[in-house]
Parts: C-alpha cells; structure tokens; sequence
C-alpha cells in the first residue's frame, strides 16, 4: 500500500492507463496530478483536530467576554 495519498492516486492512475494499454501517457499524466496536488495546502487530521479545539475554545471566551460585557451594559 502507498505511504501517502499522492502515492496511491499515481499508482491507481497508473493502473488503470496500464489497463487501457496507455503505458506512454503515465509519466505526464501523474506529474500533473503531482503537481497539482502539491499546489494544494494540505493539513494532516491530527493539525485540523488541533486547530478545531483552539477555535472552539476560542468561541467559549468570545461567549463568555460577550456576555460580561453585557451583564457590564446593563448596570451602567
């Protein structure tokens, strides 16, 4: 099995151009699909899981300074 997704997208790319008897067009097709998945900006679960808490944790303070800040209004 690939070690990444990018590595498993060539190799069923090239499985199937292999199948349709495209062996010659493998090499420009996957370098594209390469590069165009390296453009991208990807994060791993475990970063997105981080960030997700940060935000939440966020949010709660957010709530929290809001509704201060309104008990606040309310007595001036």
């Amino acid at each position: 099995m690939a070690n990444n997704p990018f590595d498993a997208i060539t190799a069923k790319v090239g499985e199937l151009l292999n199948a349709k008897g495209l062996q010659n067009m493998e090499n420009p097709v996957t370098q594209l699909i390469r590069q165009g998945l390296q453009d991208m900006e990807f994060v791993s679960l475990e970063d997105f899981e981080i960030q997700k808490e940060v935000l939440n944790r966020l949010r709660e303070k957010v709530h929290a300074l809001e509704m201060r800040v309104a008990e606040l209004e309310k007595r001036t």
